[in-house]
């Protein structure tokens, strides 16, 4: 495994509560910013940094590294073991032969929260807003923008994706115990609609569905996370579709350990998703 995944992974890790999937708690709607640029973090930069903020405590939304804190006539307290690991893609020398074939290595620097940080005039520090969906936000009204928009067509039967026929299935609305319910189905769904190859293309062209145990299960967290995600911004129970609690738990908390590329992966996917339902970023 990669060195800088290795870190995401167990920074998450120590700072997940047992018991409970960090994509299911509203804390991730939360935005968490760099402070020198104000460029709000994605991804699973973003997932990180919400997770640690909510676990100790933070009031702060913005961080920086240990020298841009200096730079900015910053000092840290009690500082130490704090520092959040923040991956980027560092692009490589081309290699003899090969040019024009762009090359890159994963990579990490520390981030520290601002509520570490003294000597700072942190009322002159604004960041920039981004198209962040808003908590009273209509579930219905997104869900049929984008099925309107993406001209996807909606049958009933059991909870699914088609991508061959690019079509949802879903249950008729009477079958479904609350609208939570029907809403975190259908955004799920939406999810892996979001990978047809007119789209975000996580499917191949020939793929209607998926053979391979951990292709699948990548694909399920993109499409589980999305939906949390979703759920959240329209004020929607985000764990109102989860029937096996305690084997779904501890699947996932496997599959994070055991695949930990993978999950990172899934989760910067799932970023991707959501963007490209709520604007039609990404395509």
């Amino acid at each position: 495994m990669n060195k800088s995944t290795q870190k995401v992974i167990d920074t998450l890790q120590n700072h997940m509560a047992e018991g409970v999937l960090i994509w299911h708690n509203p804390c991730i709607m939360a935005t968490q910013a760099n402070l020198v640029s104000g460029n709000e973090y994605q991804g699973i930069n973003h997932l990180m940094t919400a997770v640690v903020s909510m676990s100790e405590g933070y009031k702060s939304p913005y961080w920086a590294t240990f020298k841009q804190i200096g730079a900015a006539g910053g000092t840290l307290e009690n500082a130490k073991g704090k520092g959040v690991p923040i991956i980027f893609y560092k692009d490589l020398p081309e290699k003899k032969g090969e040019e024009g074939k762009k090359r890159f290595v994963l990579r990490h620097s520390f981030v520290f929260n601002l509520d570490l940080v003294t000597g700072l005039d942190l009322d002159a520090v604004e960041t920039q807003s981004s198209p962040e969906m808003q908590t009273d936000q209509n579930a219905e009204q997104v869900i049929n923008d984008y099925l309107k928009r993406e001209c996807i067509p909606v049958t009933v039967g059991n909870p699914a994706y088609v991508p061959s026929v690019d079509t949802i299935k879903l249950p008729a609305r009477e079958s479904f115990v609350s609208m939570d319910e029907m809403y975190s189905t259908m955004l799920h769904e939406i999810g892996h609609s979001t990978g047809h190859k007119s789209r975000l293309a996580r499917f191949t062209d020939a793929q209607t569905k998926l053979e391979q145990k951990e292709d699948y299960s990548k694909e399920e967290l993109v499409a589980e996370i999305f939906s949390a995600l979703m759920c959240h911004g329209c004020g929607v129970d985000s764990e109102s579709s989860i029937k096996n609690s305690a084997a779904y738990l501890q699947g996932w908390s496997r599959f994070i350990k055991d695949e930990a590329e993978a999950f990172v992966w899934a989760v910067n996917q799932a970023y991707k998703a959501r963007a490209f339902v709520i604007a039609g970023e990404g395509a």
